[in-house]
């Protein structure tokens, strides 16, 4: 009996050091994320009813942009639901974003109109761009910082499948390694050793001259991984 309650200890001991790292799991109702600083031309609501809130530019928008509170220190993973309501509304979530060369503080002008020429001068981020064909471009992510400068890209999908019903998408930082999940599969992925640590995360979307961007996300979930 002695034995087999030290075999029992054993295997405890081994369990738990096995175990999953813990993360610190955010969980953003539709109305807080309606509370995050907007910016661009363009406004966002929520339907209470749906349970979803509601991004959307205007005619002459240069982008829309929502943007974290909080700065997220290290490595996260961020999941969500989202509804591009036209072709057009290019989608992009961004990570560690940050003013250049500083570390997790972010002060984007009152006047700021979200426009993209901003983000790639004078903030460090990770730039995740997805339903992205309106643009002539597939899913891609990268790196703009003082050290990419003229080698952002970090990886490029061959094809952009996307189509304007419910996906779920996860974006993810971790040891590293970057990567864009859609509905459970995978698009991109690629590695940075020497990988940006603190920032916000930025909620980008952007139509065309002709027709604008609208979409609408449910189920935010921020985890903090140890």
């Amino acid at each position: 009996m002695m034995q087999n309650k030290r075999l029992f200890g054993y295997l405890s001991l081994v369990c738990l050091l096995l175990s999953p790292v813990s993360a610190k799991e955010i969980r953003v109702s539709p109305g807080a994320l309606s509370q995050w600083s907007f910016y661009g031309g363009g406004f966002v609501a929520v339907d209470a009813q749906q349970q979803h809130t509601v991004l959307a530019e205007t005619p002459g928008s240069k982008g829309v942009m929502l943007v974290s509170p909080a700065s997220y220190d290290g490595d996260l993973v961020v999941s969500y639901k989202i509804r591009p309501l036209t072709p057009e509304s290019v989608l992009v979530a961004m990570l560690s974003v940050s003013d250049r060369g500083a570390d997790a503080t972010l002060h984007l002008p009152e006047d700021y109109d979200g426009n993209m020429g901003y983000l790639t001068t004078d903030t460090d981020n990770y730039f995740v761009a997805f339903h992205n064909a309106a643009h002539n471009a597939s899913p891609f992510i990268r790196r703009y910082s003082e050290a990419t400068v003229g080698r952002e890209q970090l990886v490029l999908a061959e094809s952009n499948s996307m189509t304007t019903e419910w996906h779920t998408v996860e974006v993810g930082k971790q040891n590293g390694r970057l990567w864009l999940k859609v509905d459970g599969a995978i698009i991109i992925e690629a590695s940075d050793p020497a990988a940006l640590e603190a920032g916000r995360f930025i909620f980008r979307m952007r139509g065309t001259s002709e027709r604008i961007g609208v979409c609408l996300i449910k189920d935010l979930r921020i985890d903090l991984v140890d």
